[in-house]
């Protein structure tokens, strides 16, 4: 299903039906977690990713994140986006909204987090749509003045190329061992979009997991999920879409 992003066109989506989040504030004080996985499963994951800089480039933003090195982190999400990598971008809105490691920025939170839901996964979608209703009025407005720039830049029509000719590349020359490799999950428990007014969200809970799946299958790396660019793109949608694990995480908080 398709959705069009807010900075393109009138349509909006709306998102109805979550469940109130309690015990918000607890997140103020803590770390994002943005996987389950420690730092040498995902260091030992980086062959499997060979050929996709997107997941090259998120993988080394996963383990400078763990290691608190928040700098290098945002930097590798950066150029994870730049080879569409959704994953990447909801990492972002994640990080500026709870100013992880840098200032919070609640404007650039949303739209990394329009840029996470520009393909329709229903759980982005349900993220994005829980921060702009805690966006100000003038927010709101920053958020469409700024908001194309972003696009221009990270936008899949821009990126998707980007990452595909690196794809064909790799599937052209691919030599060596075969290491297995799954990639990760993202989950928002309760809710879908429906069509309705964009600015008339209904408040809710705002949740994210992320998991590195491990696996044996030594043919993997060199799957069609893996090398062909449209079952490439519909494997990491559907992963995106899964529902695996639940972390509940709050609504913006002022700064103490």
């Amino acid at each position: 299903m398709g959705f069009s992003n807010p900075f393109r066109s009138g349509l909006q989506t709306v998102l109805c039906g979550l469940v109130l989040l309690t015990g918000a504030n607890a997140w103020s004080a803590e770390t994002v977690k943005l996987t389950d996985a420690t730092f040498m499963e995902i260091d030992g994951e980086l062959k499997g990713a060979e050929g996709h800089p997107n997941e090259e480039w998120r993988l080394n933003g996963l383990k400078a994140y763990l290691s608190g090195r928040y700098d290098r982190a945002i930097e590798c999400f950066e150029r994870a986006a730049t080879y569409a990598d959704k994953y990447s971008q909801h990492y972002l809105s994640l990080i500026y909204w709870y100013g992880q490691g840098t200032a919070k920025d609640p404007v650039r939170a949303y739209i990394w987090s329009d840029l996470a839901a520009e393909r329709g996964g229903r759980r982005l979608l349900a993220i994005r749509e829980k921060m702009w209703t805690q966006l100000t009025p003038v927010q709101q407005q920053q958020v469409a003045a700024q908001g194309p720039a972003y696009y221009e830049k990270y936008g899949d029509d821009v990126t998707k190329p980007r990452a595909e000719a690196e794809i064909r590349r790799f599937a052209t020359h691919m030599t060596g061992s075969r290491t297995g490799f799954s990639n990760q999950n993202i989950d928002i428990q309760n809710g879908g979009p429906m069509n309705g007014s964009f600015g008339n969200a209904t408040p809710g809970m705002l949740a994210a997991s992320v998991m590195v799946n491990g696996s044996s299958n030594e043919s993997e790396m060199y799957s069609a999920a893996r090398t062909q660019i449209k079952a490439y793109w519909m494997d990491q949608d559907r992963k995106l879409d899964q529902r695996e694990g639940d972390v509940d995480i709050g609504p913006l908080q002022n700064a103490k």
